[in-house]
This record gives structure tokens, C-alpha cells and sequence, in this order.
């Protein structure tokens, strides 16, 4: 169990990591402006990143950066050039999606501490395993592993830190397995610019109409103890959209959890900055809880009371907490939460009608605002000036630059020579004074080179040879000598990380085997009932699909009893020893058993569409892994134009309709159409309607997938 729980904050900009810090966080993570799973977060620049590292060393926090999306080989250099940066800096972690790109920075940054992304789906045992053998020092589970499974994988991988979402938004899809935003929109969630269609507003068939995929958020704060014990390293707070004033109330609320001390303000106020109806989630049970509000999916802040009569344009109410003018509320018509009305409080006046600018609790007060709630309508508070922070300007923290040693000599008493590491660098001819001071060049040049006015390195650690003794150089002149120097030397890096670079990325082999057969393009001939494309637990053999040869055995991305399905395809595999089978890896959970069946003359494999290959580096990755078991992958499935040609064994997917959503929660159950006992696991279809689009949801076994109508 671990001794002390990290707390960490999102940080969309430089003011909520500020904010983080003021709030009790430990750690922030953030993304910069390309790479990042929250594309719309303001996000931070190089220069606002080397402002922050400066403030975190101070105060002994961390920064962890996410380079969390699907790459593609066109990018892989910007990538790098951006993984370059955050080494530099010492980034305390970078968060990783893609796995060929974490392999290249394993080979390329072998210091650097790789934490796997909530977008890698791992909530298995199987999957720890697997990233911890992989160079992986810590992994964000996926929302939907419960408590007693994050128990289990601890105690399984106890050298693997557990990094766990405890508070805020709750995605509908598996996380990493959502395709909604980027095949109907072409806004990739896994490229960060998710569009969440999760939030929006659907019809049935028969009439029925809500936000049915529109989750609630996550909120343990009652289960943190519970959480340290079951072996969580750090507890997450989502939120990178979220404005400062919530991410330091929020941290400020698991910090008080944590120390056992009053919470009740931190819990108020990061209500009051953004709060959806709260959620357990899957924390009790795979399948969740209490997972969806379908009537309204949006802030409804704390609730501060009800309108107890209204006059002609303003309401009467007792509040519950403090309430000022220009504070926003909300309300629901007749308590209907279909029917909601956003407010801002535009005059307070007491019973006898005296304004007032604002209340305090429990007063008794008369608000006028522009919309009017009806007697008997809970009021809600959703915003609050006094809850506003300062504005912070990173300028006024100065950069993190990089300390490196230096040795000095003086050569033939007219050539200053500077090296650090393999790199040296002289001087041009200067005049080079007796002094009788011993130390004084010594004492001024390290003064200058500390002082590296707008360059990225800096020296505090510099030895001097005994030709510096009892010398003077003009101090303009050793200025210039720092300047000149540390411009080479940034030249010098740059050289040998482009050399380094390319050694590493030519050392990735590309498969050049013959080309794959047509027809395992059309990948729903593995689908084992029609549509779905995996196969389920519950699922009888007689659904497996013979295609080229082969019994495709097309394995579920989501696990929810991982242990038992392996087992079940192990007694497939087994009872189909004459036939060649071809398995279907969709989730790195998998890939321990592929590696147990490499000795099996009859297994071979494929890359799903869920793996998302979008660079001849991922395919590299799989294939070193596996072999010439390894016959094929699937590209990217979001890419559908200029896709590159960098292996025959890369295929592109032709008239497949796939999964927009997989979810470990059951649609009929969590809008309450139909309940467990109604259903048993059986297959359910609804077709629902959104903005002139059609969709066909489908709920099997306890999991969702939604599927665009054809």
C-alpha cells in the first residue's frame, strides 16, 4: 500500500496549474499544443512550460505531459522534436497512447518515466503485465476497472504505479475505444478533438427522447481511503477544460479527503465551478451505476434552496449559501430537468426592499433575474464571483533553463576553450591580462555563464584549469565568449539528437513479407453475429466465422472477467487443434496470451482495428513481438485518406461498419428501459435519431456498442 497518495490536477492553461498547486495537488498533467487528447484546452506553449518548471521545482511538484494521441508517420518527427523538448526540461513523466511511439522514446530517451494513457484501455491484469515488461512505470486505468479489480492488479504487479480517475467527467465509450467524433465528424477523439456526440440529444424509435450516452461525473471522494489501501499511487482529477478556479477547489477537496480534514467549502465551491450530477460510476461493479442523467446533461452547480412565492420579475428564496449579484443560477421549470434555464442574478433586495450587493447564508431575499422560476423549483447556483482568482501571467516566473557542466582552460594565454561533455568550443583571439587577483576571471565567468541571458542552458557547475589563475578578460568580451558558446552548443545538440534520432528510427524494421489476401479487408466476415464485430463472452463457437482459411477468432477489446474469456479461447483453441485459427488481438491485455501461443503451429494472428496502427513504428512494435505469427494489422480506421503504404501487411478496412461506442455500461439499464432481470444478457437493438443521422444501439452481455445505420 502506498505510504503517501499523489493527488494530480489538470492543467489546461498556466493559471489552473498554478491554481493546482495552490489548491494541494502534487502534480499537474498537461498537454502542449499538438499531441494532446484535450486539442481544445488552451494548453501550454514552450516558453509558459518552462515557466511552470521553474515554479514546480520550487515548490517540489511535479509535471507530467501528454503526448496521448494516435500518431501518424508523418508526425513522428514533430512528435519527437516535442518528446526532445519535454526531456530536456525533465518533465516527470510523459503519458503515452500510441505504442510504437513509446517504444522509439524507450530507445531514443531511456531516462524518460513513461505513464500509459486512460486511451491504451487497460483494466486488466494482463495489460499491466505487459506495459510494466515494456518499459512503463506507471498506467491510468481505465474508469471502469472497480475497486476490487485495481486490489487484485496490485497485488498482481506490485511494482506498477496505479494512476486512477477519482473525480470528473465520465466518458460514455471505453475510454481509447471510442470512434464516434472521428468517423461522423471526422474529429478524432483520439487525436483530441472529440466532439461528444456521448452529449447529445437522442430519439427512439417510439418517441423516447433524452441525452441517453450523456454520463454523469465520477465524484470518490467518500472512497479515498479505500482507493490508498487498494494500492492507488494517484488519484486523477479530470478537468483540462475546466477553469482554474475549479481545478483549485477540486485539488483543494482531495487534498482535505486525504488529510481527514473539513471539506465541506472545497466540496461547495468545486461544485459550484463545475458539477454534473454525481456518479460511483464503476468503482462498486464493471457494469456501473447510477451511470447516466438522459434528461439533462450539463453544470447544475449546488443546490441553494427552493423559490418559495415570485412577484412580477423576481423570485423569493431562503439561500443556502452566499449568494452575490452577477452570480449565475439555474433552474428547472416545474422541476423539470428537460427544461432547464440558465440566469445571472441582476438585483438582491431584502424582505423590505433594501439592495442590496450580496448575502450571506441562510438570508431571506428577493432575486431578480430575466427568466422566472415557479414556486416549488429548486434553485441551483452555477457560478460565483467570489470564487474568481487572480489573473497569473507565466512572464513573471522566469524560464527553467538547463544546467550543464562546464571545464575553462586558456590556451597559449590568448584562446578561452569551454567543453561540457564531448562538445568544446574556443574562443577567438583576445587579449588576456596579469592580474593579481588569482580568482577574480574565475569568480566573474562564473557569474557570466550563470547568467545566460535568453539562452536554454545555463552553468553553475564550472571547474577551471591553472591557466585561469591570475588573469583578466574584459567582462564584454567574456559575455560574448558565453553567448557564442552556448549558441554552438545548442547547434551541437541539436546534431547529435538528429543523428541519434535517425539511427533509432532506422533501427525499426518494416515487414516485407508478400501481400495479405483481399479478403480480409472486408472484416465483417469475422463478425461472429452479423454486426459485432468481437467475440463475446457468452458467445456459443458455432458464431466463428472461417474466413481465408481460417477460424477468426475476433477478441473483445473489453474484458470484464479477462481471466475467464482467455481461459474460454484457450478451450476453443484447444478443441480446434486440426484447423488453422486466426486470433484477433484488440487490446495489449492480449498480447501475453498471443505470446503464450507462438509454439502453437496452427495460431496466428492479426492487428484489430482497435489497436489503432497508424505508423509503420506500432506495426514494427507488433511484429518484433510476435512474428511470423503475425500475419496482418489494420490501419487506423479514423484515417481514411493518404494512408500510407509502409508495409504489405498493413491493410485498410473496405465496407465495414464499426463500433462508434463500446461501453461496459448497458444501455437499456442505464436509462432504465429495461431492468436485469428483464434481460439476462440477451441481445437488445434500439435505432435512435440525431440531427438527421440514424444509429442503431445495440446491448449484448452487459456491454453497449452503437453503430451508424446503413
Amino acid at each position: 500500500m502506498s505510504s503517501e497518495v499523489e493527488i494530480l490536477a489538470p492543467a489546461g492553461s498556466f493559471e489552473a496549474a498554478v491554481a493546482a498547486f495552490e489548491g494541494g495537488a502534487d502534480a499537474v498533467y498537461l498537454g502542449l499544443s499538438d499531441f494532446s487528447a484535450r486539442k481544445a484546452a488552451k494548453n501550454f506553449s514552450k516558453e509558459e512550460l518552462r515557466s511552470l518548471k521553474t515554479l514546480a521545482v520550487r515548490q517540489g511538484k511535479k509535471i507530467f505531459a501528454a503526448l496521448n494521441t494516435v500518431i501518424k508517420s508523418s508526425e513522428i518527427d514533430s512528435a519527437l522534436d516535442a518528446a526532445r523538448f519535454l526531456s530536456d526540461i525533465k518533465a516527470d513523466a510523459v503519458i503515452l497512447q500510441d505504442i510504437g511511439f513509446a517504444s522509439i522514446l524507450k530507445k531514443l530517451f531511456p531516462d524518460m518515466a513513461l505513464h500509459a494513457s486512460t486511451q491504451m484501455a487497460v483494466h486488466t491484469v494482463e495489460g499491466v503485465k505487459f506495459l510494466k515488461s515494456h518499459g512503463f512505470s506507471r498506467v491510468v486505468l481505465s474508469r471502469e476497472v472497480p475497486l476490487d479489480l485495481i486490489a487484485k492488479i496490485k497485488k498482481e504487479v506490485p511494482d506498477m504505479e496505479l494512476e486512477v480517475f477519482v473525480h470528473g467527467a465520465l466518458c460514455y465509450s471505453f475510454s481509447g475505444l471510442c470512434l464516434a467524433s472521428g468517423i461522423v465528424l471526422g474529429r478524432s477523439g483520439n487525436r483530441g478533438m472529440c466532439a461528444q456526440l456521448c452529449r447529445s440529444y437522442y430519439e427512439t424509435e417510439d418517441g423516447k427522447k433524452g441525452y441517453f450516452f450523456s454520463c454523469n461525473d465520477l465524484e470518490y471522494k467518500d472512497f479515498v481511503q479505500q482507493l490508498k489501501f487498494a494500492g492507488v499511487d494517484s488519484f486523477k482529477i479530470e478537468g483540462r477544460m475546466k477553469s482554474p478556479e475549479y481545478v483549485f477547489h477540486t485539488s483543494a477537496l482531495y487534498r482535505a479527503m486525504l488529510d481527514r480534514s473539513d471539506y465541506f467549502d472545497a466540496l461547495k465551491n468545486s461544485r459550484i465551478c463545475f458539477a454534473r450530477a454525481e456518479t460511483l460510476g464503476y468503482l462498486k461493479n464493471f457494469s456501473g451505476e447510477n451511470l447516466v442523467s438522459s434528461k439533462y446533461p450539463g453544470h447544475r452547480g449546488v443546490k441553494i434552496g427552493v423559490c418559495e412565492k415570485k412577484l412580477k420579475d423576481r423570485f423569493f428564496i431562503k439561500t443556502k449559501y452566499s449568494l452575490g449579484i452577477h452570480d449565475g443560477l439555474l433552474f428547472f421549470k416545474n422541476n423539470d430537468e428537460s427544461r432547464p434555464f440558465n440566469c445571472s442574478v441582476e438585483e438582491i433586495t431584502s424582505a423590505s426592499g433594501k439592495n442590496l450587493k450580496i448575502v450571506g447564508d441562510s438570508s431571506r431575499v428577493y432575486v431578480k433575474t430575466a427568466d422566472l422560476p415557479e414556486v416549488g423549483d429548486e434553485i441551483y447556483l452555477v457560478s460565483s464571483r467570489s470564487l474568481e482568482r487572480k489573473k497569473v501571467n507565466f512572464a513573471s516566473f522566469p524560464q527553467w533553463k538547463k544546467n550543464i557542466s562546464l571545464s575553462v582552460s586558456v590556451r597559449d594565454g590568448r584562446f578561452i576553450q569551454i567543453k561540457s561533455g564531448d562538445f568544446s568550443c574556443e574562443s577567438e583571439e583576445i587579449a588576456v591580462e596579469q592580474s593579481e587577483n588569482q580568482n577574480g576571471f574565475k569568480d566573474k565567468f562564473v557569474e557570466i555563464l550563470k547568467n545566460s541571458a535568453d539562452s536554454f542552458y545555463f552553468s553553475e557547475e564550472v571547474s577551471f584549469g591553472e591557466s585561469c589563475e591570475n588573469i583578466f578578460v574584459v567582462p564584454s568580451i567574456l559575455k560574448k565568449i558565453r553567448t557564442d558558446f552556448y549558441e554552438k552548443y545548442a547547434e551541437f545538440c541539436d546534431t547529435v539528437f538528429e543523428e541519434k534520432k535517425s539511427k533509432v528510427l532506422n533501427s525499426f524494421s518494416v515487414p516485407e513479407n508478400g501481400s495479405v489476401p483481399e479478403i480480409f479487408r472486408e472484416r465483417a466476415l469475422m463478425n461472429p453475429d452479423g454486426e459485432i464485430p468481437f467475440f463475446m463472452p457468452a458467445d456459443p463457437e458455432n458464431l466463428l466465422k472461417t474466413v481465408g482459411g481460417f477460424l477468426t477468432v475476433p477478441l473483445l477489446p473489453l474484458m470484464k472477467e479477462s481471466e475467464k474469456y482467455l481461459n474460454k479461447i484457450n478451450i476453443i483453441i484447444a478443441e480446434n487443434s486440426d484447423k488453422k485459427i486466426l486470433v484477433g488481438l484488440s487490446n495489449l491485455g492480449q498480447l501475453n496470451f498471443a505470446l503464450e501461443h507462438l509454439k502453437d503451429e496452427n495460431i496466428f494472428f492479426f492487428i484489430d482495428f482497435s489497436l489503432y496502427i497508424a505508423n509503420e513504428f506500432s506495426y514494427s512494435f507488433f511484429k518484433n513481438l510476435l512474428g511470423e505469427k503475425l500475419l496482418f494489422g489494420y490501419y487506423w480506421i479514423e484515417e481514411k485518406e493518404d494512408v500510407p503504404q509502409f508495409s504489405p501487411e498493413i491493410i485498410t478496412l473496405s465496407g465495414f461498419n464499426p463500433p462508434l461506442f463500446v461501453s461496459a455500461g448497458c444501455f437499456e439499464r442505464s436509462n432504465g428501459f429495461k431492468k436485469c432481470s428483464e434481460c439476462g444478457g440477451k441481445r437488445s437493438e434500439r435505432i435512435l435519431k440525431n440531427c438527421g443521422r440514424v444509429f442503431k444501439v445495440v446491448s449484448k452481455n452487459c456491454v453497449t456498442f452503437m453503430f451508424m445505420k446503413t
